[in-house]
């Protein structure tokens, strides 16, 4: 994996639905290509094969991951070329006299004994997307329960008095004015094969990386979202990463320029320290009432297994929409060969 090349999820599975943050990734790009015609599959191979010439070539690349299905990619951001290259499909706010639309030529057709089976497995598959996220719209609900009984026990005081001394000791006063840019991002995907995330990528080769243990409701977004507020008022450039189960909570702060990380280390994107640089913030030992764990097991153990009932099932319906994805790929003929593809991919290398 090229040290010049960062994956990421722009847009998630959640429990509001199918949520896109593309918007902030895409500011100060001079120029967007959208690949449109062929199939999603000969698509997303475009995009591979773009990808592994800008490794190839060492060019700094962003590597945007489809959420549905973890291995293709729905979009490459190389920002040093002022430039991003996107499945149009997935980008349809983007539009100006920078855009150019770039289309596989040639028709991939549907046999006509195989045109209702596709239109049959389309809405399959719509179905499927749709009832993983009423599973996780319920989960979160559960989620919600979770989190009450450690808000409850919570020595706000405390927390706040936490938050204030990680943001001085982080983010120190700026030497000169700037102008912050902030990119949303989510920090890992609700997947056909699970929770996915990238952070052993994104965190590779920062100073310090900081892993934030707690609870449900311990506050850990909160001071994330403190931290990320401080570092975007002096100035820095700031990655924010979102919950991919829940967009409107946060996961993890990068200040590249401070050479660190800061993350929610808890299941299921749950990691430890591997370097003599690696701290670990534990929330649960600083904020929360002695005990609570104890007193509250069985209640805890009986919604956590809730909470994996309905997550599992999302799970399962998102693995059910890619098998019908899957099977419509199969009804398609008269695909594109790998050189036509590859000459669409060297008509947008040569105007990169």
């Amino acid at each position: 994996m090229s040290g010049n090349t960062i994956h990421y999820f722009a847009r998630g599975n959640t429990a509001k639905g199918l949520h896109s943050l593309l918007e902030s990734n895409i500011q100060g790009i001079k120029q967007v290509f959208l690949i449109d015609g062929g199939t999603p599959a000969e698509r997303a191979a475009c995009l591979k094969l773009l990808a592994d010439r800008l490794i190839e070539e060492n060019t700094a690349a962003e590597l945007l991951h489809c959420p549905g299905n973890p291995e293709q990619l729905e979009g490459i951001i190389a920002a040093e070329k002022q430039s991003a290259i996107l499945l149009n499909q997935f980008a349809p706010s983007v539009s100006g006299p920078a855009v150019h639309y770039v289309k596989i030529p040639g028709k991939a057709t549907v046999p006509a004994e195989k045109e209702q089976e596709l239109l049959q497995l389309a809405e399959q598959a719509e179905i499927a997307r749709q009832n993983a996220y009423a599973c996780f719209q319920k989960a979160l609900a559960v989620h919600d329960e979770w989190e009450d009984i450690y808000i409850q026990r919570l020595n706000r005081k405390r927390a706040n008095e936490l938050a204030g001394e990680w943001v001085a000791r982080l983010i120190p006063q700026a030497s000169q004015n700037k102008t912050s840019k902030v990119r949303h991002r989510f920090l890992g995907a609700a997947t056909p094969e699970g929770a996915v995330d990238f952070v052993g990528n994104l965190t590779d080769g920062l100073a310090k990386r900081y892993f934030i243990k707690g609870r449900a409701g311990t506050g850990k977004s909160t001071m994330l979202k403190k931290i990320a507020a401080a570092a975007e008022e002096q100035g820095y450039e700031v990655e924010v990463y979102h919950c991919g189960f829940d967009p409107a909570s946060l996961d993890m702060v990068i200040v590249r320029e401070l050479g660190f990380a800061i993350f929610d280390s808890t299941a299921p994107h749950e990691y430890f320290p591997e370097k003599a640089t690696d701290s670990i913030i534990d929330l649960y030992e600083e904020i929360v009432a002695e005990g609570t764990d104890e007193k509250f097991a069985a209640e805890i153990q009986e919604i956590a297994g809730r909470y994996r009932l309905f997550m599992n099932k999302g799970t399962g319906y998102l693995a059910e929409s890619k098998r019908c994805k899957e099977k419509m790929q199969a009804c398609y003929t008269g695909l594109s060969d790998q050189q036509t593809l590859m000459c669409v991919c060297e008509e947008i290398f040569a105007r990169l």
